[in-house]
């Protein structure tokens, strides 16, 4: 019997229909880490059950974190404070750090808010009453910055991108304590680092600025102390510092002539090594009070007034 051709194609078209048909299903649908339950600095978990897409930031560091993880587009509200980068400009403001304006945050129907408990803790809790995902975030020394930008991108779907930008500042913090470990305790020098005004200010041991002032390679000379305290002039005077530091901004503002005209005049300080020899410097209060990636840029420059 002979069989067409057109007989033929019809028959391996059935044929490719069957064998298709037996084969299992598959799925194209890119895969997920959520839900996942992460731990925040307070201790509560937290369960996000999808990838945020609407953040709201309550601290400026925060803020800092999202936009050096790319995504800042995804910010859709910040406290008056946040400053940097300039792109925050353009975003929503909940108002101030504290209290919360809890009104302003729901109205921004927020999938996500990173927290501060130091000074926002009883708005978070109302927060988490109403169902919102809040994370607190208070990381006090680079360790922990590094574990808080891995957490965030975590959360936020970038892992990756968490990973390599702790990766890097990782290593210019390397690069720092290499440098540092050649030099000598005679060489460090005894820095003062604080306010302008009485009673005065200062950060001693267990704080982002002691830390950042010890592995750049001085002495801190409140480093005895812990956590931030009153000093008075004359303990300053006392110490003797080979260098004055004044972060300035908004909560020490003032003009910088103005602030080492001030500091060179006060009364018992002029004797001090730092004002003989014109040590006092004035920088800018973001990069040493805020915890993020930028506290490695304060680093490096420390670096570079102790022994450069």
């Amino acid at each position: 019997m002979r069989i067409s051709q057109k007989s033929i194609l019809v028959f391996t078209f059935l044929i490719l229909i069957l064998t298709l048909s037996s084969l299992p299903s598959f799925s194209f649908t890119e895969t997920s880490n959520y839900p996942l339950t992460v731990i925040d600095h307070t201790g509560t978990a937290v369960t996000i059950l999808q990838e945020p897409e609407r953040i709201i930031s309550a601290a400026p560091s925060n803020t800092e974190i999202l936009f050096a993880l790319g995504l800042g587009d995804k910010v859709v509200g910040v406290t008056n404070y946040d400053n940097y980068p300039e792109e925050v400009a353009q975003i929503e403001k909940i108002g101030e750090m504290s209290p919360l304006n809890l009104e302003k945050i729901v109205a921004l129907k927020p999938d996500l808010i990173l927290a501060y408990a130091v000074s926002q803790g009883k708005e978070i809790l109302r927060l988490r009453e109403l169902g919102f995902k809040v994370i607190d975030v208070d990381p006090s020394n680079l360790e922990e910055t590094f574990q808080s930008i891995m957490r965030i991108a975590t959360i936020c779907g970038v892992p990756e991108r968490g990973e390599s930008l702790v990766q890097e500042l990782s290593g210019r913090v390397e690069k720092i304590k290499a440098k540092v470990s050649q030099i000598t305790n005679s060489k460090r020098p005894k820095v003062f680092i604080g306010s302008t005004f009485e009673p005065i200010w200062t950060a001693g041991a267990n704080t982002l600025c002691d830390e950042l002032i010890t592995l750049a390679g001085g002495q801190n000379i409140a480093g005895s102390s812990s956590g931030w305290i009153a000093i008075s002039p004359e303990l300053v005077a006392q110490a003797e510092p080979d260098i004055i530091i004044i972060p300035t901004g908004a909560m020490n503002p003032g003009e910088e002539s103005k602030i080492k005209e001030n500091i060179s005049q006060r009364p018992g300080w002029s004797n001090l090594p730092a004002i003989k020899n014109q040590k006092i410097f004035i920088v800018n209060e973001d990069l040493f009070y805020r915890a993020g990636p930028r506290s490695v840029e304060a680093l490096e420059w420390l670096y570079e007034i102790f022994h450069q």
